[in-house]
């Protein structure tokens, strides 16, 4: 339950084998390189060329498996009666061996992505003939009835043809019927719009024209020989023929299925390829030789050593501690219990190096605040439960798995709560084991704010050990005395108003309070050098109270939203029954209204009691004693999106478990 202990690796060999040995760090999973510093550089190796050629590889295979994947959607859509299974986002875990064997096939795999370039192409100019074939069709369906080959709509010697459409049902002739022009007018059936085809004396035509264009009609433009009608056949039996090509295309493309796995394979290999090129920028080489720098567990870094120097001897290493102006990456180890609540203090701040790590403190305080502003047992079960099923089954990935493993342990303390306030589903009359918060609000407003002097307590009890750490003894004592005292002040104060108590805890209190004022008065401004300044600070450490007040204050949301919980699972009760009077029917429709109601309110619970609780842990208690400022450790091998390497190294703590059990039998030896 700690940071753990880092150590900085450098390592000098020739560069004929830099590869080799950056390739052991790499499959070590425990490695974080950094750019190599304090070397005189002679070179930074930087191969675009290289670098490229990596980049194309992963393009290529990202290209084959989103074809794939689309292909296999739309095959899934065109035969919806049939069951087809979905195919698992989950990463698999496989070993660097696995990985070398399908890169091993890297030229196949290749081909068969450009195999599949070449069919995506075909498919989408086949979309393109498709959609001009259906433009096509469009235009010429309204001339579907017109009886004579367009080339035959012509002038002869004294008269004019015109083949007029207009496409708004609001289009009339009886603008150009009543303009006096000489012409004969003959109608033909359309499913939209209106056609016509107009025979005027030549003399007449671009009069006839211009009238019939303000009337909103337009002359055809079509003169091929041929009818409407038989060349849409035309252009239906071109899409028939492309449809067929396609779905022949679609059948083709199903065939490279069985490289879909071997692609994201190649994809993540190519992936890794190009984090050790990048790595490789940062290191310092000569023609003859490189330095590798980078941080690894100190408990594993023989390990790695040994792994190395299998690969070969001609390599020199030092390992040394961090140093002041490092900035060493932050690994924390918890057990499994604590484990999933390490991503809410990453949302704020991973631990600086060195810094004792908050998650074990917070956690407990998370703990129990969640249960608290749920306070419901129905709701506890369903999220340990149905977190249970999910872990069992879904088997999720790593940070998915840590929030609702946070859930499921979360719902224990709704459990909890919900006992002892007596919450279940809102049912009315379920026996408290202590109090229903709805019939003494006072009392629950009272606990809220208890509690939240307790982590503030606890807070500044861990600044205090901060400073003990930094052997700053007298900070650590007289930075946080007086703000205890007068927490224990105002505790007593409260005791004797809510449990009516002796008023002499009223009187204790006020004086405590008061002798705490005097001495931060006294003490507060103890680090300025100067008197003035001693005595500035004094007074602003009076001003720093409103801000200790206000912290216990933010607690008060914990009453708020047990309550909001509890009224509105009230609420909804209330409402399902208004159908069970009916009868039979009338609970079935109840039970029917009440279960998404409930499902709401319990995720209206989960999302607030993780977002709220979480604003508690980041304002009001990790602001007493944790700076943060930390960043994650990030071997190399971890940034894959599809396959999950297991390193050659056993995992961290079975390791160390390993280590402790050979010591302990070779001291009773």
């Amino acid at each position: 339950m700690s940071v753990v202990e880092m150590s900085k690796l450098r390592l000098v060999g020739l560069t004929a084998e830099c590869d080799k040995v950056l390739d052991t760090l790499a499959k070590s999973g425990v490695f974080e390189v950094c750019p190599t510093e304090g070397v005189d550089i002679v070179s930074r190796p930087h191969d675009a060329a290289k670098l490229d050629e990596i980049v194309g590889k992963q393009v290529k295979a990202a290209f084959a498996l989103d074809f794939l994947s689309k292909a296999e959607a739309e095959e899934r859509d065109k035969n919806r009666k049939e069951k087809h299974k979905k195919r698992s986002n989950k990463r698999r875990v496989l070993e660097y061996g696995d990985v070398e064997e399908v890169t091993a096939r890297e030229y196949e795999l290749l081909s068969k992505a450009d195999e599949m370039e070449k069919i995506s192409f075909r498919r989408a100019e086949i979309k393109a003939e498709l959609a001009r074939t259906e433009l096509a069709i469009r235009a010429l369906l309204p001339y579907k009835f017109f009886p004579l080959k367009f080339s035959e709509v012509k002038d002869t010697l004294k008269t004019s043809r015109v083949l007029v459409y207009a496409a708004a049902v609001t289009a009339s002739f009886d603008r150009f019927d009543e303009s006096g022009i000489a012409a004969v007018t003959e109608y033909y059936p359309t499913e939209i719009g209106k056609l016509a085809l107009v025979i005027t004396l030549k003399d007449d035509k671009e009069k006839a024209l211009r009238v019939l264009t303000e009337s909103g009609f337009g002359e055809t433009e079509f003169k091929f020989d041929d009818t409407a009608k038989n060349r849409i056949k035309d252009y239906e039996r071109q899409k028939s023929e492309l449809l067929k090509e396609d779905g022949e295309l679609l059948r083709a493309s199903l065939n490279y299925l069985p490289y879909f796995d071997d692609l994201k394979v190649l994809y993540d290999a190519a992936a890794l390829a190009a984090e050790k090129a990048h790595a490789a920028e940062g290191f310092v080489r000569t023609q003859e030789t490189f330095v590798i720098e980078g941080w690894l567990p100190k408990d594993v870094a023989e390990e790695v050593i040994g792994r190395v120097r299998a690969q070969t001897e001609r390599v020199c290493v030092f390992l040394t501690e961090p140093e002041k102006d490092d900035n060493p990456p932050t690994l924390v180890e918890n057990p499994k219990l604590i484990a999933p609540f390490e991503d809410v203090t990453n949302l704020y701040s991973p631990p600086g190096y060195g810094e004792i790590d908050p998650n074990p403190f917070m956690a407990v305080f998370f703990f129990i605040f969640y249960g608290f502003m749920m306070a419901d047992a129905g709701y506890g079960v369903i999220m340990t439960a149905v977190a249970l099923i999910a872990l069992k089954i879904l088997k999720p990935e790593k940070g998915t798995a840590k929030l609702i493993a946070l859930i499921g342990i979360c719902g224990i303390s709704t459990v909890f709560w919900g006992v002892l306030f007596g919450g279940l589903f809102g049912i009315e009359g379920i026996p408290a084991l202590w109090f229903n918060p709805l019939n003494e609000p006072l009392l629950m407003f009272g606990l809220s704010l208890a509690l939240g002097v307790v982590q503030i307590v606890f807070g500044y009890g861990l600044y205090a050990a901060k400073m003990f750490r930094q052997k700053k003894y007298f900070a650590g004592i007289i930075d946080v005395v007086f703000k205890f005292t007068i927490l224990v002040g105002v505790g007593l104060i409260m005791l004797n108003l809510l449990a009516k108590l002796s008023s002499g805890f009223a009187t204790a209190g006020i004086i405590v309070i008061i002798a705490s004022l005097v001495g931060i008065i006294l003490t507060a401004g103890h680090a300025k050098p100067t008197i003035a300044g001693k005595i500035v600070g004094g007074f602003a450490g009076l001003y720093d109270l409103v801000n200790l007040l206000s912290d216990v204050l933010s607690y008060a949301r914990l009453f708020g939203l047990a309550l909001a919980s509890s009224a509105i699972a009230l609420a909804f009760n209330t409402l399902g029954s208004l159908f069970f009077g009916i009868g039979f029917i009338g609970y079935v429709l109840g039970i029917i209204v009440l279960i998404p109601l409930h499902a709401f309110n319990l995720g209206l619970g989960l999302l607030s009691g993780y977002v709220h609780n979480a604003r508690l842990q980041f304002i009001e208690f990790f602001n007493k004693f944790y700076d943060g400022g930390g960043r994650l450790f990030n071997p190399m091998g971890e940034r894959t999106k599809y396959i999950r390497l297991k390193p050659f190294l056993p995992k961290r703590k079975e390791e160390i478990s390993k280590r402790k059990t050979a010591n302990a039998a070779e001291s009773e030896s």
